[in-house]
């Protein structure tokens, strides 16, 4: 049986990826195997410049978005590297054994079939990790409607009551 599906809601600026940087090493600490990737933010002068992307567990950052430049592929202010959505990819196709899986974010790229969206489809069908799946405030509803007539079982979890959440826990047991 597959388990839950949880989107981690939040506003861009949040803590989103900081909170599950801290949670995930803390799992990861306690012997859980949790895999995915995350998208650190990068400032310059206080301005949002892109986000390099990192896989649990590897412990390095890569370039993997930036408003300036060109990339396999566009959207918005932002153009995605070749080798960003490579690692992401590879990372993603590596984790489906994983106990937890996150996925940091699920996005406007993918909801257009781009980006990890093959990868994620994959994990939600074929898959019974927990996964987790940040997602943008304005974009939950969309998510939840690609994500559900996969996996039946999808909770959504706003930033703030992520310390609080019984639920968490239970599913990432």
């Amino acid at each position: 049986m597959a388990a839950s599906v949880i989107l981690l809601i939040g506003a861009v600026g949040a803590g989103k990826t900081t909170a599950l940087t801290n949670l995930a090493g803390r799992w990861r600490s306690s012997g859980r195997d949790v895999r995915g990737i995350l998208a650190h933010r990068v400032m310059e002068e206080g301005r949002l410049i892109g986000y390099d992307l990192e896989v649990i567990g590897e412990g390095k950052r890569v370039p993997f978005a930036r408003r300036s430049g060109t990339g396999l592929e566009r959207i918005g202010p932002f153009s995605f590297s070749k080798a960003g959505l490579a690692l992401g990819r590879r990372a993603l196709r590596e984790s489906a054994a994983a106990q937890v899986v996150i996925v940091d974010e699920i996005g406007p790229l993918e909801l257009k079939g781009g980006g990890w969206a093959r990868e994620v489809v994959e994990l939600l069908r074929e898959s019974s990790t927990a996964l987790i799946l940040v997602v943008r405030e304005e974009l939950s509803a969309r998510v939840r409607e690609w994500v559900q007539p996969i996996r039946q079982s999808v909770h959504e979890l706003r930033l703030h009551e992520l310390v609080e959440s019984e639920l968490l826990a239970l599913v990432c047991r």
